[in-house]
Parts: C-alpha cells; structure tokens; sequence
C-alpha cells in the first residue's frame, strides 16, 4: 500500500522522506537520473542513467534498470544510509561491515519518490541447481554470514577443488562447500581435509563451511542426524540454503574449524 508520494521532491523533502520510512518499517521507491559507485567484495561504477533505488526498512538498497532482471548495484541488510546534499546532485551512501563495503548512489534528477507499506511473510520453495547457488553466493556472500568477502571461486589446491574460500568480517578464513540436492557425510569430509590442507598453508584461523537445501537423504533420519553429528564433532557450520531466509545449524557456527 502507498503511504505517501512526492514529485521531483527537493533535497529537504527526500532526506526527512527516507528518515521517517526507516522509523516506520516502510520500503521507500526513488525513480531518478543517478550514477553509482560501489566498493567492498567488488569494486565498480555505471555512469548516468535513469534509475530505480530501492530502500529497504532492513538496510538494503539497490539499483535497477528499467530494464533486466538484475540489480545494477547493491548494498546488503544491515547497511547504514544518509542522505548529504554535494554540488552534482543528492548523494544516497550506503555503509556496513566498518565501512568496508560501500555504496554512492548520486542522484542528479529525482523525478518521484514513493513510501510503500508492505508485508511479505511467504516462504517460497527453491529448487535451485548448484551452479545458481554458486552464483547467488558470488553476487551476494552476506547472505551467508554479515560481512563475508570472497577471496576464491573454485580454488585448486592439491587436495581437490574448493567451492569458495571467503574471509570473515574478522578477517578469518572461511572454507565453503555447495551441495545440491543434498550434503552427506562424504561431503563434511571432503570439507575437513580443505580446512586441513588450509589449516597448514595459510596463517590465520580457517573454519568450515557447508552449504546445503537440506543435510541428509530425507527420509533417512539416521543419514541427517549422522551428518549433523559429524558437522558438530568438526565445529563446521551448516547453512541451509534459502535465499530468502537461510538459517544457521550446529551449536558452534563461529568456531574455528578443527582439523
């Protein structure tokens, strides 16, 4: 529902606009001409272009084409934005992960902005192959793990083939294996001689993790709780694959990784 709308509103009006919409939970939909200049786990721009940004009362603000399916750029949840007025036009930035990862939205024409009341609570079902998961981890890993950068994809070392190697908002190596439809108990060791070889070439902890739809062949009850128990015994963590609300398993996800 459309809670309110300004046209070609001015610096003051947008400002107090995006303000009061992150008070009240609300999505706010700037139409504009604007370029964008991003850094952090990718670094890039895109010069002037009419534009649609959306700002997302969790801290998320994109941009999008008239066109394609795609975000041109983006920011993740938790992200800090404001609004300051500069000589070219209004500058949205965007800010999360101690300023590591950033992104400058510069509005030089704003033709409409609109506050929008929405409630989404379905969860949809995915049958994403394993390639689409690599993709959504390598244009989004903070959907993993809040301040999660990738260093590698699909890194060869002498023991075999690492999906993704990430480091950690503390600067941790992360070890992280996609599988789909399922993990099993061959993957969490395949997993652990990773860490392992990293444990001895790297400096630094590394820790493990798997990423999955689902842990076990279902309807095996035996095959989920065996994989459960090895991810425990390893302090691996276990990601449930669901982009829209993944969610964390095993007692010690932010450990450091045992060999």
């Amino acid at each position: 529902m459309i809670i309110d709308q300004f046209v070609e509103p001015d610096f003051e009006t947008l400002q107090s606009t995006l303000s009061a919409a992150r008070g009240l939970n609300k999505v706010v939909v700037i139409f504009a001409t604007c370029s964008v200049e991003w850094n952090g786990n990718r670094d890039g721009s895109i010069g002037t272009g009419q534009r649609i940004v959306l700002c997302k009362p969790d801290g998320s603000v994109s941009v999008h084409r008239p066109t394609g399916a795609r975000a041109v750029a983006r920011q993740g949840i938790g992200s800090k934005l404001q609004l300051v007025s500069s000589e070219n036009g209004d500058l949205l930035y965007g800010s999360k992960s101690r300023g590591q990862n950033t992104i400058r939205v510069l509005l030089t024409e704003v033709s409409l902005a609109v506050v929008y009341d929405a409630i989404d609570d379905a969860e949809p079902e995915h049958d994403n192959t394993e390639a689409e998961i690599h993709e959504s981890i390598a244009s989004n890993p903070e959907i993993l793990e809040d301040g999660l950068r990738i260093v590698h994809h699909e890194h060869s070392i002498s023991v075999g083939t690492i999906d993704v190697v990430a480091a950690d908002e503390d600067g941790n190596w992360v070890i992280i294996e996609v599988k789909n439809p399922y993990a099993k108990l061959s993957h969490v060791d395949q997993l652990r001689r990773y860490v392992k070889h990293y444990r001895t070439t790297e400096h630094g902890p590394v820790r493990g993790m798997l990423v999955a739809p689902r842990f076990g062949k279902k309807p095996s009850a035996n095959s989920v709780k065996s994989v459960a128990k090895n991810m425990r015994s390893n302090n691996f963590t276990r990601k449930i694959w669901n982009p829209v609300n993944l969610r964390s398993r095993s007692g010690s996800e932010r450990s450091i990784a045992g060999g």
